[in-house]
């Protein structure tokens, strides 16, 4: 991983970029890049991480499928590695070869068979264990592909312009008559600060998924209340019905399922 941190910092060194430019082309905090040139993934938002992969490449001019295929490469090879190293562990040790040298030939090549049947159960469950572990990151990454999809495919302006023409209300078929609901009861408005990756559902509707750039203002109306979900939760704060509820958790932090109603805003 670190070499892979390297190859994108000497690209844009070569280039001659500042990372002062990436970060006021991309929106993305400086300490973030430099923690990304680094190979210090660890202390990057971990809902972001291949977001930021790819506004970087983007920035000094490579492909972004080519750097994020390299960045999963890396990644899954890191894992094979961990589980290679449990499955050498496991071998017996050279003191039970020399225990064996006091018995009996015959004792000896039972011993040895049994020895031999236990290290190839060692190894099927070893096997097993990379299949799953295959599987399971082949599901995940599908999942986390299709979650990001609009943001590796489109920059963050024009994510944020999609959807806000898919929030927009569509006109009802004329055959079909709409019951009298009530007024809106609560209005949210959120003020981002920074990026913010976020869910939206009101009373029980579907959930709206959208990217916010900073200095970005949106609003949303429910009759009763709203689930939030959050990336990077410090970065946006939120009014509701005019009253300052400010923002709901830390800068980097990931908020599931909050609850926000007329009077409330609790988890």
């Amino acid at each position: 991983m670190n070499t892979f941190s390297e190859e994108l910092r000497k690209e844009r060194a070569a280039k001659n970029i500042a990372l002062a430019d990436i970060a006021a082309s991309t929106h993305i905090s400086i300490k973030y890049l430099e923690a990304l040139e680094q190979g210090s993934f660890d202390i990057l938002p971990q809902t972001y991480i291949r977001a930021f992969i790819r506004e970087y490449a983007l920035a000094v001019g490579l492909s972004p499928n080519d750097v994020l295929h390299r960045y999963d490469v890396l990644v899954m090879r890191k894992y094979s590695d961990t589980e290679n190293s449990a499955w050498s562990q496991s071998s017996f040790p050279s003191s039970d070869v020399a225990a064996m040298s006091d018995q009996t030939p015959e004792q000896a090549g039972v011993e040895l068979v049994k020895q031999r049947d236990k290290r190839r159960t060692v190894v099927l469950a070893g096997i097993g264990a990379l299949i799953i572990a295959v599987v399971y990151f082949a599901l995940n990454y599908t999942t986390k592909e299709s979650l990001l999809r609009t943001a590796k495919e489109t920059p963050f302006q024009q994510v944020v312009q999609e959807q806000e023409q898919e929030s927009a209300p569509q006109p009802m078929e004329a055959a079909v008559a709409a019951p009298a609901m009530p007024p809106d009861s609560v209005v949210l408005v959120g003020t981002t600060t920074d990026s913010v990756w976020m869910t939206i559902g009101a009373d029980g509707n579907p959930v709206q998924e959208m990217l916010l750039v900073p200095k970005q203002t949106r609003q949303w109306k429910a009759q009763e209340k709203f689930i939030v979900t959050l990336g990077n939760a410090g970065g946006i704060h939120f009014t509701v019905n005019g009253k300052n509820i400010g923002a709901l958790g830390k800068r980097g932090a990931v908020l599931r399922n909050v609850t926000i109603a007329a009077n409330s805003a609790q988890p």
